[in-house]
């Protein structure tokens, strides 16, 4: 990822991890944020690297990404129509044979079919030009406490989605510490990482548990930067292979790809642009 180096961390964590600030506006971080401060150091998280991050200038409440979340509907096939034309295959070809030698490698490795690393690439982020600009730190945050009184009355959502909410709530949670501590052991600013309005990032679209899990170095610099095109085609040749994908069995294809996103839609999207290609 982004190689930007950490700022300089410094004392006072008691006092920091201890304030807190009323309302929920985007420039005012919600009184929930203090629990969740402790939470994060309590699953193991560095306490001054979160003292450091909530106290940031640049730590932003998101009420409009958790208003998103909490009625977010299934999606349906027509937001894909716009991959299925031929520029997008023809932008598709080239892309497999300006970076065949990185494909083949990460096929050799993974037995994943190039043709569908690259269609998964086209639809996450339009082969690398368009990964979201949303900051990931802000968005897992927000969502993180968006299951709390304080969120749920100031934001007026429904009572009706108080299970949504505190699921959603607690895998934002999971995902903000997954990503706070790869940050913290890279020595990386968390808010130089812009990803979408879900959080996700790179040009493979990874969740921060994606990457601790799949995250593979394509490039061999030591390091998985999913910002890369190697590093973010050896990530997803690793997690189509972890998810079961066997390059000459085409029936673990379609089960491997609705693992990177559960959507039907999605799936024939990727599949029918692989063909393609």
């Amino acid at each position: 990822m982004r190689r930007t180096r950490l700022w300089g961390i410094g004392a006072g964590v008691l006092a920091s991890l201890l304030a807190g600030a009323a309302g929920v506006q985007a420039d005012t971080p919600p009184v929930a944020y203090v629990e969740l401060k402790y939470s994060l150091v309590r699953h193991g998280v560095d306490k001054d690297f979160v003292a450091k991050t909530f106290g940031d200038s640049r730590n932003s409440f998101m009420p409009d990404v958790v208003r998103k979340i909490a009625y977010l509907r299934k999606e349906t096939p027509d937001i894909y129509k716009k991959f299925l034309t031929p520029a997008v295959v023809a932008q598709g070809r080239n892309y497999l044979a300006e970076h065949r030698s990185t494909l083949s490698r990460a096929a050799a490795r993974f037995g994943v079919a190039p043709e569908v690393i690259v269609a998964i690439l086209t639809v996450e982020s339009g082969l690398g030009n368009s990964t979201g600009r949303y900051p990931v730190f802000n968005v897992f945050a927000s969502l993180a406490v968006m299951d709390t009184p304080e969120v749920i009355q100031e934001l007026g959502l429904s009572p009706n989605l108080k299970d949504r909410l505190k699921k959603k709530a607690a895998w934002a949670r999971r995902e903000l510490q997954i990503f706070l501590d790869y940050c913290y052991r890279q020595r990386l600013d968390p808010f130089e990482f812009k990803g979408s309005w879900a959080g996700a990032m790179g040009f493979c679209q990874f969740l921060p548990s994606s990457l601790q899990r799949c995250g593979a170095d394509g490039d061999g610099d030591g390091r998985v930067d999913l910002f890369t095109h190697d590093d973010a085609i050896f990530s997803i040749a690793c997690y189509l292979h972890k998810s079961g994908f066997q390059r000459q069995n085409r029936s673990t294809w379609r089960r491997a790809v609705y693992s990177y996103n559960h959507s039907d839609a999605y799936v024939d999207t990727v599949l029918t642009l692989a063909n393609w290609y």
